[in-house]
């Protein structure tokens, strides 16, 4: 329980700011490693993964993403196994550590042609946006492809940061076996406001390059390849 306490002392915003140094980074990943190695229960090793993202906060969970980077760009197999096994765990259970992005299709217009009573105006109508909690493969695909609360993620940050991450989840077999499947049925499933049909189709393309056993770097470049029209005029693009 102590390595856990130290981990989270890391994530404090002090320690782990909006931009933090690598060596910051660095240190909160072999926390984050060390804190799972110190039990054997998956179970348990899920719910540290889950509450290290709740103590971030959903405006935080880029971080989060950039922490599995840190991991999977290491050299230590160890500790990609063991977080790779922790997703596997969570895949198995249907309960990813996720982050939430704005739904695009959530605010919609009353239904009624005539007036419009005040109550019908809610915060959803004014902006409040419903937000989706998603695993890491889907956030990034969503934050690239979609209007979010966020600035669009750039074209280069995604490949580099989607390569990564599958990396890391290739090294457990549940993950790489249960994640693709997990997007393919995302992908045939038209959710209220989760993903625009443009998302659906690269989640469908991901999850076919995935399955096929293509390398992380060929599987991200295909979501890439989609054909598609450039981001609306006026959009800025960001790193992660």
């Amino acid at each position: 329980m102590a390595s856990f306490a130290v981990f989270l002392l890391v994530t404090e915003p002090a320690a782990l700011n909006e931009s933090p140094s690598p060596e910051a980074l660095r240190a909160a990943a072999d926390r984050l490693v060390s804190a799972l190695a110190a039990h054997s229960d998956p179970e348990y090793r899920l719910s540290v993964l889950k509450r290290v993202v709740r103590r971030l906060g959903e405006e935080r969970y880029p971080l989060f993403i950039r922490l599995l980077g840190v991991v999977a760009e290491s050299d230590d197999a160890r500790a990609q196994r063991l977080l790779a096994d922790t997703f596997g765990t969570a895949l198995r259970r249907m309960d990813l550590p996720g982050g939430a992005l704005s739904s695009w299709g959530a605010t919609r217009l009353p239904d009624a042609t005539g007036p419009v009573a005040a109550s019908a105006l809610s915060g959803h109508f004014f902006g409040a946006t419903p937000r989706r909690l998603l695993g890491p493969v889907e956030y990034l695909t969503v934050w690239h492809l979609q209007r979010t609360q966020r600035t669009a993620l750039g074209a280069d940050t995604f490949r580099t940061a989607l390569a990564r991450l599958i990396a890391l989840l290739n090294r457990s077999e549940d993950a790489r076996t249960l994640y693709p499947q997990k997007l393919a049925a995302d992908a045939q499933n038209e959710m209220e406001g989760a993903y625009t049909r443009a998302t659906r189709e690269r989640l469908r393309t991901l999850a076919d390059a995935w399955r096929a056993g293509r390398s992380p770097d060929e599987v991200a470049q295909a979501v890439l390849d989609v054909a598609e029209a450039p981001l609306p005029t006026g959009w800025v693009v960001r790193d992660l």
